[in-house]
């Protein structure tokens, strides 16, 4: 099967080198220079520490090391923005949400790549994807899949329902990103050369009756920028780094009771982005992240932060991960705020704080027994990875000088 490498080579017409510094981890951001090349469906693009394909279809992402021709990309889907009622214990339930706006089946309209030198961020590349979202509404009742009255409609598409944007950026240099119409909006450290950062705004047109509103994206690894599952036998998981324990997903697991599909929640570690990493052969090599809250807009009010609950499950292709904010028919716009990034080659483990006792999850989550710690590094503090590859003396650490989640050792 063609490497993702190999047509990577077809779509950049002009290459070039970066220069590394001697250092283990690779060359400075500040050192980096960024390239790209575009296709009918897609925008491949280079900064020398990671190589980025972006679909022009519907919005999708992938990334994988530079000069890796044997190594899959480490991948997200965004599917829809579900509508629902969480239950009392603050769940979803898949099988009873009433609203679901599909991102795949909308028409996207691609802006065009805007590739500019900023003062603070260096060379950036950014690119939007906007399209009008329809929201399906379930009405009638299902026995078998099918509704329980043949007169009565199964769904009614609510057009038009809300514009949907998707903004995308990648820098050479490092940079602080918030949100820019809320005041006191913390600040999170974004790694230029090794992060794709993203927006997600809905903008809503009509109410709907649903007390919660989700976004759903698929994590994945994925092969030649498909944009789908890899059809490859590749093992890998997923660690979800929470407030006290480490969850591992294996996203060839298809976690249902039989009936029902099993979801779980994600509990957010206070003052940091969030993390979800992929996992081979034991090293986390690439992260999902998110801030913990999102920007909402009310009518007649100024916009606000507020906590999201995250939710995931594995459907036997993917980690799917939900992240939800409270909804009502005052509800004007949601934004929130995840990126998409690699660790420094060589290897290694992130940490996560406090002591982790080895007790068992449900589903397909396990906690892993470790004793760490963390140190908090300005408003928002920054997670600290110790990254080793297996085959070195363990005294030999890779310089992670560069990377957003590094803690200085002392």
């Amino acid at each position: 099967m063609p490497k993702a490498r190999n047509l990577l080579a077809l779509l950049v017409c002009t290459s070039f080198l970066a220069g590394f510094i001697a250092t283990p981890g690779g060359a400075s951001a500040q050192d980096q220079t960024i390239s790209y090349a575009e296709t009918a469906e897609a925008v491949v693009i280079e900064t020398g520490d990671m190589d980025i394909a972006i679909s022009k279809i519907f919005p999708a992402a992938m990334i994988i090391p530079p000069d890796q021709e044997d190594s899959l990309g480490y991948g997200l889907v965004m599917s829809a923005v579900f509508g629902y009622n969480a239950t009392e214990d603050g769940m979803l339930v898949i099988e009873d949400v009433p609203y679901r706006a599909s991102f795949e089946h909308a028409t996207w309209t691609f802006s065009g790549v805007a590739h500019e030198t900023d003062a603070d961020m260096g060379e950036t590349v950014t690119m939007d994807m906007t399209a009008s979202l329809n929201m399906n509404r379930r009405i009638a009742s299902f026995e078998n899949d099918r509704p329980a009255d043949s007169g009565t409609p199964g769904i009614e598409i609510i057009e038009d329902w809300a514009q949907a944007r998707v903004s995308f950026i990648v820098t050479s240099d490092n940079y602080s990103a918030h949100y820019n119409d809320v005041q006191d909006s913390p600040d999170y450290d974004v790694n230029g050369s090794t992060e794709l950062k993203f927006d997600i705004s809905i903008d809503i047109n009509k109410a709907i009756y649903a007390e919660d509103l989700a976004i759903d994206i698929g994590l994945m690894m994925m092969d030649d920028y498909t944009f789908s599952p890899t059809s490859m036998p590749e093992q890998y998981t997923f660690h979800g780094y929470q407030d006290d324990v480490v969850t591992e997903s294996d996203p060839y697991e298809n976690e249902t009771d039989g009936n029902v599909q099993i979801v779980h929640k994600f509990t957010p570690r206070n003052g940091f982005k969030q993390l979800f990493t992929f996992v081979e052969e034991g090293e986390d090599e690439s992260f999902f992240g998110w801030a913990s809250q999102a920007e909402i807009g009310w009518t007649g009010d100024e916009d606000e932060l507020v906590d999201i609950a995250t939710l995931y499950r594995t459907d036997g292709e993917s980690l799917r991960v939900y992240l939800s904010t409270p909804y009502n028919d005052t509800t004007v716009s949601v934004m929130h705020d995840p990126s998409l990034g690699l660790y420094p080659i060589g290897g290694g483990q992130a940490e996560i704080p406090g002591d982790i006792i080895p007790v068992g999850t449900s589903g397909e989550s396990v906690v892993i027994g470790v004793v760490i710690g963390v140190v908090a590094i300005g408003t928002v503090g920054a997670y600290a990875v110790a990254r080793r590859k297996s085959d070195e003396d363990p005294t030999d650490i890779v310089n992670l000088e560069k990377n957003r989640y590094y803690r200085k050792r002392t």
